[in-house]
């Protein structure tokens, strides 16, 4: 390590040369740290899945010898496997989309959710699209509000002398 002298402002070559050989022991010792941990996390990773096959291997001989075939039980545990990843994904993309539209100031906000509205069933999945799905949904057919129906109802009411 180089010294460090008071008073000086520069360092010789000497001592520069010897800041960079420490930084790049060390930058050296991580990569090999972290090539250790991949390797350790890898058997581990290898350890779970020979597990979990010999687990299904089972299961299939199992199967087979009650007369199921092999390859439909795959086919249908395959596709099950794709489909839990896909919702994962779209629960995630759902989930993004409705911060980035909460994070809108309140004009922006409104207008994104009545495009979202707008755009109807198709956008349903996205948060606010199905809330405006369902509001709009519990409108009667004529399309009057629940509560603006109420409301006039209360009004005419008045006016007639009729109470409610």
């Amino acid at each position: 390590m180089a010294k460090i002298h008071t008073g000086q402002n520069t360092a010789t070559d000497q001592e520069a040369s010897s800041f960079v050989a420490e930084m790049d022991r060390v930058e050296q010792d991580r990569e090999n740290r972290l090539h250790q941990l991949e390797v350790e996390h890898k058997a581990k990773k290898l350890a779970v899945n020979q597990s979990c096959n010999a687990e299904i291997k089972a299961q299939l001989e199992d199967a087979k010898k009650v007369g199921l075939a092999k390859g439909t039980l795959k086919l249908i545990v395959n596709e099950n496997k794709a489909l839990r990843k896909a919702q994962e994904t779209l629960d995630r993309r759902q989930e993004l989309a409705n911060d980035r539209v909460n994070e809108l100031e309140s004009a922006e906000r409104d207008r994104a959710v009545a495009i979202i509205k707008a755009l109807g069933d198709d956008f349903a999945g996205f948060g606010l699209g199905a809330a405006a799905v369902e509001r709009d949904a519990a409108k009667p057919a004529d399309g009057t509000d629940p509560i603006a129906a109420a409301a006039a109802k209360a009004w005419a009411g008045e006016k007639s002398g009729k109470p409610n």
